[in-house]
């Protein structure tokens, strides 16, 4: 099994030229393209749900809302949060959340702040 920080530094360039293209990308190109040992049945346990909670502790844009199904072009459910308290449409809480990714300057490299964090 792939840590966190290694599964981040192998898709980091490909989020982030996601951003600056402005577009999503699927879960089978996150993972094809990051490599093994990703892949894309697994990507969310082996990235994005640690990539998700550390983008929120570190109060910066939910790197995760890029990453969809290739089929829908949306996140899979893992993604929305049931809990939430946020009135809006999920939909709209993840357009937004996606804004704000392409918004965001991204260091070229992986942020310290979601690396160092222990989940």
């Amino acid at each position: 099994m792939i840590d966190f920080a290694e599964a981040l530094r192998l898709t980091w360039p490909i989020l982030l030229e996601a951003t600056r293209m402005r577009r999503t990308v699927s879960y089978s190109e996150l993972a094809g393209r990051g490599g093994p040992p990703l892949t894309a049945r697994s990507i969310h346990r082996q990235l994005l749900k640690t990539l998700s909670a550390r983008c929120r502790a570190a109060a910066l844009p939910d790197l995760a809302a890029l990453v969809v199904r290739k089929g829908t072009g949306i996140p899979g459910g893992g993604w929305f949060d049931p809990t939430s308290r946020d009135l809006r449409e999920p939909l709209a809480v993840w357009a937004e959340a996606v804004l704000a990714c392409y918004a965001h300057v991204w260091p070229a490299s992986a942020d310290q702040r979601l690396v160092g964090r222990k989940n």
